[in-house]
Parts: C-alpha cells; structure tokens; sequence
C-alpha cells in the first residue's frame, strides 16, 4: 500500500570485475519499518543502465547480518527496465533480527535460458553493499515507567474491589427494604377498596340521572323527526312534478331537432350522392403520400417466399426484404435482399446469405438484369512466421507473444483490386550485405527498400526484398560502430 511514506535508498551498482565494495553512504534503517523499508538498484555496464524485463534477465538479492542473521534468496522487483531499475522491501522480521548491526548485501542477475543450451547460460554478480539497522527508540522504555504503570494498575485494582464490598453489603440490607415495602403494599390495598366502594355509588347516580336525560332528548327528536318528513315529502312531490313537465318539454325540442337534421342530411345525399368505397380509393390514389409498405407493423423486413432471383420478377418496386426457398439463389437458400429501383427499367439489387459476409449484386438497366456478381469480404492470410538464414538469428528478447514485440513475419490482405503486404523483421547477428531470409518469390512483386533504426540508434540499417523473396541487410552509415550484438526491429507495409 503506496502512502507516501517510504523510505528509498539507491544504489548503482555496474557489472565489472572489481571488488571494492561500495563507498559507505550512510544507509540504514530502523528495525519497526514495516512495509517502507525500500533498497532500489540502478544494475549497469560501462554502456549504461541493463536493459532488464521478466522475459529475458531475472534480478535476486542476498542479505547477511554481522551477528549471523541471514535473509533468503529474494527476487527483485523490475521498477524501470529501460534505466535497469530494480527494487526491494526489506522483511519487518530480518530488520528486527538484525538489530544494532551491519548488514552486508549483494545483488545477482542471470538470463532466462529459453533454448536450456548450456552456452547461453549468463550469471552476474555485483560488489557488495552495506547497510546498518538501529534499534527505535520506542523499543528503550526505562524501568521505571513500566513500574509507575504496574502501580497505576494495583490502585486501579483495590478502588474496583471497594465498589464490590459495597454492592456487597447493599444486597445483606435487602431484608429491611422488604419488610418496608410489604407494610407501605397492604396500606395501599385498603385505601384503594375505599376507592371502589365510593366509585361504585357515584357510577350508579350517574346511571340514573343519565337514563333520564336520554329519555326526555329521544322524545323530542322523534317528534322533530315526525315534522321534518312530512315537510320533505311535500316538497319531493313538488320537485317531482316539475322535473317531469321540464323533460317533456325537452324530449319534444329534442325530437324536433333529430328531425330537422335528418330532413337536411337526406337532402344532401339527394344533391351531391354519398361517397362510396371506390370514391374513397379515387380520392387517396390522387394523395401525394407513402403508399407502399416498407416494414411489418412489428418494425421487422418485409418478406417473400421462394422468390426467383434469376428473373427477379418478384421484385419491382423499393424495398427491402428477408427471403427463403430461394430459386436460383447466387449464395444460400435463404437471405436479405435489398432493391433499390430508379424506373421501371433500372436499378440494382444486392443479395446477402443469413450467415455469410459475402456480398452479391445485379443491375437492372433498359430493362434487362445484368447477372449476380460477389462482392466479396477481403481476404487475409493472416501473420505468417519465417525462419532466418546464413546464421542470423531471430530477436529472442521481443518474440513473446505479448505486446513488447512481434517475431519475424509477413501477410497478404486482397480486397477487391488491391493487395496490400506486410513485413514485419526482429533479427540479430547481422553483417553488411547479408540475406537473411527468403520468402515465396510471389510475396513482393517489385523491389522494395526500407530504413530501419537499431535500438542504440547509432547506426541506420536498410532492408532489402527482391522479387525472388530474399531479404538483405545494409548499414546505411557509421559502419565501424555496428555489432553483432545489435538488432534490427520494425514492420513495413506497401500495395500493388
């Protein structure tokens, strides 16, 4: 977990054959660091900083006290591959078990044999590296504190033991309190049965005076009652015999008017005739609007069955459709077909099967269909590996099949008139005028010449591809500064 509060010390070290250790400088580290306790390496040659990845270089560090403690064989950390930066957290517990020494190091790299060929096994081992490890300062507690907290705590203890001596004698007098409250309980209870006897004699007057209250009010509601119906009844009937003679008014103007509108429709048909279904069917076709469907209700293509697409009768008009049973079908049974019509005599048409790429078209011109002709998906070879010859080897370092490289190669992609090529070149121990591959000879079909920089970017490289298919390399300039250590790395493409 990165918070910002490590503790980073760098030290460059260079693969050379010298064994004076490093100069002192004043690295050291406390043996409470946990997880901040960083060493970084900048591991270099008298070229520069190594080039270091996981797929070519493995990096190991060995630790070892004065008092004898000692770490494991530890893998580094690859912090910058390109500057050959290495890193390494220091274990909490071999701080503390090298505590009030000095520490001796050394770093070791070797190169991961892909071959298993003992010739190429590589070891280097850089010169030794010191560090101190201190004892924090939290660690130097006096005595004398720690006994003023043991202290601390037997007070702590005997007030804790006074509270339990008085809950204690509290519980022994629980007697008396018993006893108290039984006597103030029975004295309760007596004077809570006066209370009952009392409230029983008021509750009964209070029945009594009621009853009579209830019987004077529903005398005198039920002779209100009896007044108030007799009063609404009369005025029911009343209101009742209006709305009668008011809906028989308006039945009769009703009736009237129906009729006054009849009268006055039967008299237009009489003039001007009703509108039958071919009228309707006149009327619209002279409508400038859409009056061809171009989808289902449902938003899906129209379809056709067993249409002929040799004829193509069955298509004369705009649209697109989805098709089966096909007759005379250029691809498979079923399919889309889209007919884009300019007249009745031109247009053009495109096929495609359900479960193909493949593309098939036909004009219609003065009438006549021209014949279904593909379209075609381009085609593509796909990246083709090539070996190397006359001793010139294939890149190790960047041939992995993740994203730091590509291994020598090519490809072909045709679509329609046009091919494109590519070549891709990752290759080592080359020399001046070399061919250092051949390819089909119908892979270039004229001479082609590129420029390609080395990784030291000293010196400038040409490759060559003759329409034989061989590939040649050729310094470009500086010809004395290029080993056969260096490399050439890059990808070309061109069209015929």
């Amino acid at each position: 977990m990165d918070n910002g509060i490590d503790k980073k010390a760098l030290f460059k070290l260079k693969s050379e054959p010298y064994l004076k250790p490093i100069s002192d400088l004043g690295v050291g580290f406390y043996n409470l660091d946990e997880n901040t306790a960083i060493l970084r390496f900048q591991l270099s040659n008298t070229k520069g900083p190594l080039l270091i990845h996981e797929n070519n270089l493995t990096a190991y560090a060995y630790f070892e006290s004065t008092n004898g403690s000692a770490s494991d064989v530890i893998e580094l950390e690859i912090e910058d591959s390109m500057n050959g930066i290495v890193t390494i957290t220091l274990d909490k517990k071999f701080l503390q078990a090298s505590t009030s020494t000095s520490v001796k190091g050394q770093v070791y790299i070797g190169v991961n044999n892909v071959d298993g060929n003992p010739k190429y096994n590589e070891v280097a081992v850089f010169r030794e590296f010191n560090f101190e490890v201190k004892d924090a300062l939290i660690n130097k507690i006096s005595a004398f504190t720690k006994i003023e907290y043991i202290r601390m705590f037997d007070q702590l203890k005997m007030r804790i033991e006074q509270k339990v001596k008085d809950i204690e004698e509290a519980i022994a007098n629980g007697a008396d309190y018993v006893a108290e409250m039984k006597s103030v309980l029975q004295k309760g209870v007596e004077t809570l049965n006066a209370i009952v006897v009392d409230g029983k004699t008021d509750i009964q007057s209070f029945i009594t005076q009621a009853t009579n209250d209830l019987t004077k009010v529903k005398d005198d509601a039920t002779e209100d009652i009896t007044t108030t119906a007799k009063n609404a009844k009369t005025s029911v009937q009343d209101t009742a015999d209006s709305a009668v003679n008011n809906i028989n008014s308006k039945a009769d103007e009703a009736t009237e008017h129906v009729d006054s509108k009849v009268t006055e429709f039967n008299q237009t048909v009489a003039d001007n005739g009703f509108l039958s279904p071919e009228m309707l069917d006149e009327h619209l076709e002279d409508i400038d609007w859409q009056k061809y469907q171009l989808t289902l209700n449902s938003g899906y293509l129209l379809f056709k069955s067993a249409p002929d697409l040799e004829t193509m009768e069955d298509f004369t008009r705009t649209g697109s459709w989805y098709i089966n049973k096909i007759k005379n079908s250029p691809g498979h049974q079923s399919g889309y077909i889209t007919y884009k019509a300019q007249s009745a005599t031109a247009g053009y048409a495109i096929f495609r099967s359900y479960n193909s790429y493949q593309l098939h078209i036909n004009y219609k011109t003065s009438g006549n269909w021209s014949g279904w002709q593909v379209i075609g998906a381009p085609s593509d070879t796909g990246w083709i590996p090539y070996n190397t010859i006359n001793g010139v080897e294939k890149n190790v370092m960047y041939t992995s099949s993740n994203d730091k490289g590509f291994e020598c190669a090519y490809r072909i992609i045709k679509q329609g008139d046009v091919t494109t090529r590519k070549l891709r070149v990752n290759a080592r121990n080359l020399t001046n005028g070399i061919t250092f591959a051949e390819l089909p000879s119908a892979f270039a079909k004229n001479y082609q010449k590129f420029i390609v920089a080395t990784p030291r970017n000293r010196t400038t490289g040409i490759v060559d591809i003759t329409p034989n298919g061989e590939l040649k390399f050729n310094y470009y300039y500086n010809t004395a500064d290029w080993v056969d250590t260096d490399y050439i790395y890059g990808e070309f493409t061109w069209h015929d």
